[in-house]
């Protein structure tokens, strides 16, 4: 079989069955969601790093910024005016 070939079949095999454990992530920091929420506002694409450590953490609040992961989708929302480490 060619190379090429194999290399196509185990990553479909990988996707159904990881053969590998799952990747821990540290939580996001404070300035991290405040980064991806002001790439996400601009519309730029995340890595696939950053969508795997927002999934993990879900949801992830600083402030008045709150970052969800829903279904493959990443949603932010700001909630003005109120503190929702405090709530």
């Amino acid at each position: 079989m060619a190379i090429p070939y194999l290399r196509r079949r185990l990553c479909a095999l990988e996707a159904i069955f990881p053969l590998s454990p799952p990747k821990v992530y540290p939580p996001l920091t404070p300035p991290e969601i405040v980064d991806i929420a002001r790439r996400v506002q601009v519309g730029e694409a995340l890595t696939r790093a950053e969508v795997a450590r927002i999934a993990q953490h879900s949801p992830s609040y600083d402030g008045e910024l709150v970052i969800k992961y829903i279904r493959g989708d990443v949603f932010v929302k700001r909630y003005i005016g109120i503190d929702l480490a405090l709530v």
